[in-house]
């Protein structure tokens, strides 16, 4: 009898595991979160730029959990900030896959903080979703690349400026990676479009005195500022520029609708800026993303390819968490991102399998006298990645 008793009592708890689960092992996994690690500044020199990338990021996952998760699994985000220090995103990278055990990392903005970051997520076997437009020359398993890259941006624009505006070009950036590889290969295109280059400067990354700057552009006699300045000095830049009265057209490939409100309508008007995304582009899907956008995020910040970045890379690493066959284990997430497809507010992008980077849209656009940018160019289609 008493063995009756016990075999009934083995049956009635295997039937009550069978029909809830028992223990935290046996838990089902639609209530398990998927931990995702974001991995941007919010303080330091880079903070203006990387809030805008982590905005896009967090409203795309808060998105995703909305609309019912990752097959009814919910995205929790361990956040992370590096300080716009490189060192320390290694280090934060490192701490949020080996101690924070997350499936995959979104973010960095600098190059110098990726190419930081790229040795810990290889070493790892790990992901990193970097979603800043960037210089190319590089190429990762463990990177997808959702930003624009030179022949997606820079060739374009160089050879649309020398047809529309003219042939002579005075270059500028801040003194690190990107500037540098993008004015080197906009001497390229230059060359190849029959333009020519006749002054280029760099300056430390926050520098707002453009005195000496101005001078050597007002000897040089330009058609065209070519500019890849960033944070505290872009705004700087376009203000002396247009107080010192000099008359070559500026066009920057890393002005965006949040800096153009710190630099204002008069410094910036008649400037072109060439990116693959700008709040004005007239689809259903970005009408309805830049209205959200003013409703949840209210912060300054407007809705720009820095947020577009984010936001895509967000939605990029949902669709490779909902089709990955365990999205736990980061390599079948890896796996799922080669030729995925998303419809985005700037179109319908996707990755390409053989390299990593997506393709996308290119736009130009002309800054009008109320500090609105107005598209005027944009390509036919998504334009493939060639990094």
């Amino acid at each position: 009898m008493k063995k009756f008793w016990c075999s009934l009592l083995a049956c009635s708890i295997a039937l009550s595991c069978a029909l809830f689960g028992c223990g935290t092992e046996q838990k089902g996994s639609g209530e398990k979160p998927i931990k995702v690690g974001l991995l941007y500044s919010l303080s330091g020199v880079t903070s203006v730029s990387e809030k805008q990338l982590y905005n896009g990021t967090k409203l795309a996952i808060d998105e995703i959990n909305q609309n019912g998760g990752i097959n009814g699994r919910k995205i929790e985000t361990v956040f992370a900030d590096y300080a716009s220090d490189p060192a320390r995103a290694a280090d934060k990278a490192r701490k949020l896959i080996l101690d924070d055990k997350v499936v995959a990392i979104v973010g960095t903005c600098s190059s110098s903080a990726r190419k930081a970051v790229k040795p810990v997520v290889e070493s790892n076997h790990s992901l990193l979703v970097y979603p800043q437009s960037y210089e190319g020359q590089e190429q990762s398993k463990n990177i997808v690349y959702v930003g624009c890259i030179p022949n997606q941006q820079a060739e374009v624009f160089v050879d649309w400026l020398v047809k529309n505006v003219g042939k002579k070009f005075f270059l500028i950036g801040c003194d690190f990676v990107y500037p540098r590889v993008e004015n080197k290969l906009a001497q390229t295109y230059l060359a190849k479009n029959g333009g020519s280059v006749v002054g280029e400067e760099y300056v430390p990354y926050g520098s707002t005195d453009f005195s000496s700057v101005l001078n050597k552009i007002k000897t040089s006699n330009p058609d065209v500022i070519y500019t890849s300045l960033t944070g505290d000095s872009n705004v700087a830049f376009y203000k002396q520029y247009s107080a010192y009265g000099l008359k070559a057209t500026v066009a920057s490939l890393t002005t965006n609708e949040t800096v153009l409100k710190a630099i204002g309508p008069a410094a910036a008007k008649e400037s072109f800026i060439c990116v693959d995304y700008f709040k004005n582009i007239k689809n259903t899907i970005n009408e309805k993303f830049v209205k959200k956008y003013a409703e949840t995020i209210k912060d300054g910040t407007e809705p720009s390819y820095a947020v577009m970045g984010g936001y895509n890379g967000g939605l990029f690493l949902g669709e490779a968490l909902k089709k990955a066959k365990n999205p736990d284990q980061t390599q079948d997430v890896i796996d799922a991102f080669g030729g995925l497809t998303i419809d985005s507010p700037s179109g319908k992008i996707s990755i390409d399998a053989s390299n990593h980077h997506a393709s996308l849209y290119c736009r130009i656009g002309k800054v009008d006298d109320k500090g609105e940018i107005n598209v005027i160019y944009q390509s036919d289609q998504t334009i493939a990645p060639k990094p």
